[in-house]
């Protein structure tokens, strides 16, 4: 499993996940969210599963191991990046996995829906995270609507890479904004020169990120509460 630390929230059946820079804010943030009304169903550290749709049956499918085409064996945490990446291009890869509903499957890559996958959280229980709310200590308030991916999993990464990886972040960022290309694709290139903790929170921000609807709202101050992004 992924784990960030995060406020989740439950709307309409779904699940928000809320994150702030420092992580001595989030009970700060969960205060200003309860206050709004909202029902919180977890505050700290919180699991998240990649799941994706199978083609012909109403299952999500978490993948527990992937036994690759090349005879590869990739074990979870890896499984979902990997399939990410090359699935397409294996289709006949093996994975081993469970329903969300606790059923062990195995089948081959291309029963999969590679590019609807979902984010799950443990709330308890499964919940489908529809949105990712940054939530920034700035002034003045502000909300931006449907930020763009790698900008989203910026703001998560600089609060939770260790130091040597943040600079190498920082870096990669410095480097490719002149350029015009997105830091992800000149982060594939230099992936090497994080340890694999680092890229395994790198990977899991940038899928979670794929997966959500993405927001950032800035507040002067917690104690004045958090406007709610709107859904529609």
């Amino acid at each position: 499993m992924f784990q960030l630390p995060a406020v989740v929230t439950r709307q309409a059946g779904h699940g928000f996940l809320w994150g702030t820079a420092l992580p001595s804010h989030l009970e700060e943030l969960a205060d200003a969210l309860r206050r709004r009304g909202e029902e919180i169903r977890r505050v700290g550290p919180v699991e998240i599963v990649f799941a994706f749709p199978e083609w012909t049956r109403p299952h999500r499918i978490i993948p527990r191991q992937v036994l690759t085409e090349r005879g590869l064996r990739i074990r979870e945490p890896w499984a979902p990046f990997w399939l990410i990446r090359f699935g397409y291009t294996e289709p006949r890869a093996d994975i081993e996995g469970i329903t969300l509903e606790g059923m062990t499957v195995q089948l081959p890559a291309r029963d999969l829906d590679l590019d609807a996958v979902e984010a799950y959280v443990t709330a308890p229980g499964w919940l489908r995270c529809a949105a990712g709310v940054w939530v920034e200590i700035s002034s003045p308030h502000e909300i931006q609507l449907d930020v763009a991916k790698e900008e989203w999993a910026v703001m998560w990464l600089r609060a939770n890479l260790p130091e040597q990886s943040r600079h190498s972040l920082e870096e990669i960022l410095r480097e490719a904004a002149p350029r015009g290309i997105s830091w992800e694709v000149l982060y594939r290139k230099r992936e090497a020169r994080f340890d694999l903790e680092s890229r395994y929170q790198i990977e899991g921000v940038l899928l979670l990120a794929q997966t959500l609807r993405r927001y950032i709202v800035k507040v002067p101050n917690l104690n004045m509460g958090v406007e709610i992004p709107e859904m529609a």
